[in-house]
């Protein structure tokens, strides 16, 4: 399993009848540059339905100025991403919201949070499990 991917499985688990999701999933970014923290809208999240997520990111050493936040899903076994685009704006206490996201199907589902900072961008990615 993939860094952070635990976190975010026990979230989906609750999608499935398992136990009660945690509040929030916190992961790393790929080279480790970052934190993640997503919290999930409604939670678990819902299949074929709208959901929202809001994001906090914690540099592990200081930016070279403002970060940059994306977030986007694909099905890998299925080659091919969501049907919609999903927004990502920037909150007043530093967070960033992502409406729009809808994971129309059941599967495995890859959720990328795209980190940018002076022009270079790092991805910390969670399996997302649906039934």
């Amino acid at each position: 399993m993939r860094r952070g991917a635990t976190a975010w499985a026990i979230l989906a688990l609750a999608s499935c009848g398992g136990p009660a999701a945690p509040d929030a999933a916190r992961f790393e970014s790929a080279q480790g540059s970052y934190v993640v923290t997503l919290r999930a809208s409604p939670s678990p999240i819902p299949l074929n339905q709208p959901f929202e997520a809001t994001i906090r990111v914690e540099p592990k050493k200081a930016p070279a100025g403002a970060l940059t936040v994306e977030v986007d899903a694909r099905m890998p076994e299925h080659f091919h991403g969501m049907n919609r685009v999903a927004r990502t704006t920037r909150q007043a206490d530093g967070s960033f919201r992502t409406e729009g996201l809808l994971f129309h199907m059941p599967g495995r589902w890859e959720l990328y949070v795209d980190v940018t900072d002076g022009g270079k961008t790092e991805r910390a990615q969670l399996e997302v499990n649906l039934k």
